[in-house]
């Protein structure tokens, strides 16, 4: 059984030595949704917003996962809640989580610095799932940071927001960002060389994010596996309600990621 102790001990240690990446990963997060909000009126306004949403294709609000049916007043609020789908918001979270199952466990075994660790009385699965934890505090930080850049910016706006339901919107965008961070912890406990490693996450990330946006996909009955399939921002935005299902779903995916991990990375050859 992993011990309570190892699995924090490794934490721990692991937060220690990258807290400055996390600690940049959160600001760039937190300076994005600030800069979004105090910019919004430099480009005009909700009439400005309103205009250019209407032209998108439906192939573009697809990808940008715009509700059909919230667009008939899309103004500042629904304009903020589209940041959270924003590809430097997403990109910033997927990559954090790729890099951390890499450097937690692929480029532990290509340094060799596994051999010291695993020399002392710490069991393999106590080792992934502290470094899994330190994944997952990180996925929660950038996402809590986010939110917390848009309140400061929208201070400056003459508008009354939910703030409450952005930082629901904050929470599902943690989970979406962990339960990817369980794939690319099971990937990552296949490899012992990080490039690969990386590549293989990234895909993962990207390919997974693709399919969700092709409607003859998107449409399917296996849709719902996907876990870029239960994330809605703008709907948890303009409704206050996160779905129970999607997130089961997203948890699915973090803890069946994590568990296959410990169980690859525990039986394989680290040589």
């Amino acid at each position: 059984m992993p011990s309570l102790g190892d699995i924090a001990l490794i934490f721990w240690g692991t937060l220690r030595r990258k807290r400055l990446s996390l600690f940049w990963f959160a600001l760039s997060a937190g300076a994005f949704h600030w800069l979004v909000a105090v910019s919004f009126p430099a480009i005009g306004g909700t009439e400005a917003v309103t205009s250019v949403v209407r032209t998108f294709p439906d192939g573009l609000r697809t990808l940008l996962k715009l509700a059909p049916n919230l667009q008939a007043g899309f103004g500042v609020q629904d304009y903020l809640a589209f940041t959270w789908i924003h590809p430097l918001f997403i990109g910033l979270g997927a990559a954090f989580v790729v890099s951390r199952a890499t450097g937690g466990l692929t480029a532990e075994i290509e340094r060799g610095s596994i051999y010291l660790v695993l020399s002392r009385p710490v069991q393999r699965s106590s080792f992934v799932l502290g470094k899994a934890v330190e994944m997952i505090f990180g996925a929660g930080v950038i996402a809590l940071a986010a939110w917390l850049g848009l309140v400061i910016g929208v201070q400056v706006l003459p508008y009354e927001l939910p703030l409450g339901n952005y930082l629901l919107a904050a929470g599902m965008a943690s989970l979406l960002f962990a339960a990817l961070g369980g794939g690319a912890f099971f990937i990552a406990s296949c490899f012992s060389r990080a490039a690969l490693s990386d590549a293989f996450g990234a895909a993962w990330t990207i390919v997974a994010f693709v399919l969700d946006v092709i409607p003859a996909v998107a449409a399917s009955p296996l849709a719902w596996i996907n876990p870029w399939h239960h994330y809605f921002p703008q709907a948890i935005v303009a409704t206050g309600a996160i779905d129970p299902f999607g997130v089961a779903i997203l948890l699915a995916w973090l803890c069946g990621g994590v568990a296959a991990a410990v169980a690859v990375f525990g039986r394989r050859d680290l040589a």
